[in-house]
């Protein structure tokens, strides 16, 4: 079995989950693998999910860039939702996420921050569920955009406001596990200001996919406070200048 076809067959779920050996897809290729996968899902994205959006996460994958994953509507989930956890490694993140209210247009030409906020009709709190398919979440760059970027799922909660404000570029956020101590964070951890991480992807997709961003997606724009770890049982709960936004619960393995 070719390197890309025994890598899909782990991610999609068709065989158990395989270490990183020293056989690596390059970034393209592990986009590609990325594209097939979705495509076999037969299922269109509903959410794109930037990962590596802060200098030190990129520096410690000798990343150049972020890197973007997708989901599909099944991968969406409520606030106040309770989520299955399978028991292996999982992560929570509190990310600043937007509503597409309109399709962007086609064009050769770089889209703006104007262009951006004009096609913004919601912005978001959430909370992003991290996992991996592979046996350890110890990934080399490729296998982690292989892999989908880890996206597991998005809980979307409270609407923040109907549009782009300045506030959101720097914006005290932190994440609660159960009633321990709060994760620290902030919206300007996201490329340091979240706005700019979608203009970016919406500039990455129209070079790398010739894709444009459509009406009611989601973009899950970067962690704005790390990743923590969850375990079955567990709440999750994420603040947004001090008042609690999106809460989720890990539901333990029967």
């Amino acid at each position: 079995m070719e390197l890309g076809e025994a890598l899909i067959a782990t991610l999609d779920g068709r065989s158990g989950p395989t270490q990183c050996d020293g056989n690596e897809p390059t970034l393209e290729q592990a986009y590609a693998i990325q594209r097939r996968i979705a495509e076999r899902n037969r299922m269109p994205v509903m959410a794109w999910k930037l990962g590596l959006t802060g200098a030190g996460p990129r520096k410690a994958f000798n990343a150049a860039e972020p890197v973007v994953g997708r989901l599909p509507a099944s991968a969406i989930y409520s606030d106040r939702s309770s989520i299955h956890h399978p028991g292996d490694e999982m992560f929570a993140e509190a990310e600043l996420v937007f509503e597409m209210g309109r399709d962007l247009p086609v064009q050769e030409q770089p889209y703006s921050r104007d262009d951006l906020c004009r096609a913004v009709t919601g912005v978001y709190a959430g909370i992003e569920i991290v996992r991996t398919r592979f046996e350890s979440s110890d990934l080399t760059l490729p296998r982690l955009v292989a892999d989908n970027v880890m996206a597991h799922g998005l809980l979307w909660g409270k609407k923040l406001a109907d549009g782009w404000e300045e506030r959101f570029g720097d914006m005290p956020v932190s994440l609660i596990r159960n009633s321990g101590a709060p994760v620290e964070g902030s919206t300007a951890r996201v490329m340091a200001d979240p706005l700019d991480a979608l203009v970016w992807l919406a500039n990455w997709l129209r070079q790398h996919e010739c894709y444009a961003l459509k009406r009611e997606q989601l973009i899950a724009s970067g962690t704005c406070t790390g990743a923590t770890d969850i375990f079955p049982g567990d709440t999750i709960s994420v603040c947004f200048d001090g008042s609690e936004a999106a809460r989720v619960t890990l539901e333990a393995a029967i």
